[in-house]
């Protein structure tokens, strides 16, 4: 079964916290934390804490003009209600099928892009001004991170195959297994693991039908 984004809409609300991000002349629209929860549940801890590449086209719902300067520290951030992108609605599908009813979302980097080609262009912008900021992974934001991943059930990586963020992706990987186990559909080349959203649907379900045999799979008792 593959549930349409209306469907999907009747059983889940999303929230993310957002902010905006001003590195030397430039300022970056960002995200540091999306949830989606099961409407008319209350459950506190997260069943499980996805890592992807980036924040995608989720906004609030109240629209961008609602998103701040950073001033503190991302992780004291407020949730907004916000919009469900097509990663979400294929969360909310493992979810379904998983009967979970509380998951998070974090990414390798907290700046939003619409382009892979962007995505390199503000990583290079960051680096040459040294600003870390955006990054959950680095050291000034461990504890937010290991807050994150200690709070969870499951930890499922999902950054993508792209070659380009294989650095990125190894830095990631080692912080997490040093936390928890890592889950995901590995790709041939390490660290790298299949994205939920491969865009065809027929790809779709086999994300859906691999990531559920895998999770079941470790939580059958031997």
């Amino acid at each position: 079964m593959f549930q349409t984004a209306k469907e999907l809409e009747t059983l889940f609300y999303t929230e993310a916290a957002f902010y905006k991000l001003q590195t030397h002349e430039k300022i970056h629209l960002c995200r540091s934390l999306a949830s989606i929860r099961r409407t008319g549940t209350e459950t506190v801890k997260p069943d499980a804490l996805f890592v992807l590449l980036n924040p995608g086209k989720c906004l609030p719902v109240d629209g961008e003009e609602t998103i701040s300067l950073l001033t503190g520290e991302a992780d004291n951030l407020p949730m907004l209600p916000a919009t469900p992108d097509n990663t979400m609605y294929q969360l909310m599908r493992l979810m379904e099928r998983m009967e979970w009813n509380y998951v998070q979302i974090i990414n390798l980097t907290d700046l939003k892009t619409g382009k892979f080609e962007e995505y390199l262009e503000c990583q290079k912008w960051m680096r040459v001004h040294c600003d870390n900021r955006h990054n959950i992974f680095s050291i000034d934001r461990y504890h937010e991170l290991l807050d994150r991943v200690e709070n969870a059930g499951v930890v499922i990586a999902g950054w993508g195959t792209k070659s380009q963020i294989i650095s990125a992706a190894e830095e990631a990987n080692t912080i997490l297994w040093e936390i928890a186990e890592v889950k995901g559909l590995r790709f041939r080349q390490h660290p790298l693991y299949y994205h939920p959203f491969p865009w065809l649907q027929t790809k779709c379900v086999m994300w859906l039908d691999d990531m559920e045999e895998q999770l079941k799979r470790v939580g059958e008792v031997v």
